[in-house]
């Protein structure tokens, strides 16, 4: 089913077959991917150093997350673990959204039991078993047989269900990120990178839609390249479920999100469903959320650069499958998101941590095989920063 069909593709797809948490088992599936797909962990790399101060750089000029409203809704959210497929295609204008690459893959797993959950990302050159079609990157699965096969891919990869998917491109990033008003982000370095477009100062940014974009797409003088390109496209999804916090109190302001979202991107949700999966996302406490990449290798094959995962994503994906949360965090009772009937769910301030950097080591590579390797660490779990926290030194301007 397609729901939103964004500006300039015409395109259909049906939507993968669903799997609901009552009827996919925790264990592998049945077709896990080969025993060798996961290499082993080595050495870590050398970090990129932070660009150096330039005067072209945007000032901050956003604010920390806002206080979240007290949120009532009629709606009953899912009980059991929900996992969504998150992805961002490179379409460019005339290419179909649905069959190029995908920029970036995001696995959104939740507990609404517990309100906690993980945003696990992929890095986009993961050198994985794509069903039916071999040995290739992640990315190309898009490319190959559209969401359906992206979505397998990561089924076969993860061992993990994917309840549905939710695709968009540049331009539907941008146009939702400018209709909800932009995101207010905080940027945990400079950033000034010709190629994305992202020349930013460290602190609290305010994006617009085309600043949103640029942050999202910048891999080149960020610490990890694209391991950190994808945390930051996570902290942008974060970024939203904060803003939908702090500015939807009702049933009647999630359909207006709802609204905006589904004019820019392709979903296979059911409309029947949809209400009560926006409900359970308005419920939710980005610090809640766990925002992680899974660990890898770069290396050589096929002769191009990829990402070997290693036995460390092995284990954070089979950490996921009991309760979709990295490390199973108990229940906080403070939480609740299940409703029959009108239910008003207490506003509680999220206390996540500022994000963290690894400390820099040094690379290796190996001689005299065919793949040659240097190993990427896992990057560290981060949130956004506490509403409460102060200010980073200079400070955004008052909105």
């Amino acid at each position: 089913m397609v729901l939103g069909v964004p500006e300039g593709s015409t395109t259909s797809t049906s939507g993968p077959v669903v799997l609901t948490p009552s009827t996919v088992p925790t264990t592998a599936p049945s077709e896990p991917p080969p025993d060798d797909v996961f290499g082993a962990e080595g050495k870590e790399p050398r970090s990129q150093a932070e660009p150096r101060a330039s005067t072209g750089l945007a000032p901050p000029d956003g604010q920390p997350w806002p206080e979240p409203l007290a949120f009532t809704t009629s709606e009953t959210v899912p009980e059991g673990l929900v996992f969504i497929l998150v992805a961002g295609s490179d379409a460019r204008p005339g290419e179909d959204l649905l069959h190029s690459r995908a920029d970036a893959i995001h696995l959104l797993a939740v507990n609404p039991a517990t309100g906690a959950g993980t945003l696990l990302g992929f890095p986009r050159d993961s050198w994985v078993e794509i069903p039916g079609r071999g040995r290739g990157k992640i990315n190309n699965a898009l490319v190959l047989g559209g969401p359906d096969l992206l979505a397998a891919t990561v089924r076969r990869l993860t061992g993990l269900p994917v309840d549905y998917y939710v695709i968009t491109g540049f331009p539907g990033l941008t146009r939702m990120v400018d209709e909800l008003g932009g995101l207010d982000v905080f940027v945990d370095r400079r950033m000034n990178d010709r190629v994305s477009g992202a020349h930013f100062e460290r602190g609290w940014h305010h994006f617009s839609g085309g600043e949103a974009l640029a942050f999202s797409r910048n891999r080149n003088d960020v610490k990890m390249g694209d391991f950190s390109r994808s945390e930051h496209q996570g902290l942008l999804l974060l970024s939203a479920l904060a803003k939908l916090r702090g500015d939807v109190a009702d049933d009647a302001g999630v359909a207006r999100w709802t609204g905006i979202l589904l004019r820019h991107v392709r979903l296979s949700i059911p409309p029947a469903r949809l209400p009560a999966l926006a409900a359970l996302a308005r419920s939710l406490d980005p610090g809640s959320l766990r925002n992680i990449i899974a660990p890898g290798r770069i290396g050589m094959a096929g002769g191009q650069s990829v990402v070997f995962l290693t036995t460390g994503a092995a284990r954070l994906f089979a950490d996921l499958r009991a309760d979709a949360v990295v490390g199973g965090a108990p229940p906080d009772p403070s939480i609740t998101t299940t409703s029959t009937t009108a239910t008003t769910v207490p506003a509680e301030p999220s206390q996540p941590t500022e994000p963290t950097q690894p400390e820099s080591t040094t690379s290796t590579t190996s001689a005299g095989e065919d793949t040659t390797t240097s190993t990427l660490p896992t990057p560290p779990i981060t949130t956004q920063p506490a509403h409460r926290r102060a200010r980073p030194e200079g400070g955004g301007r008052s909105r």
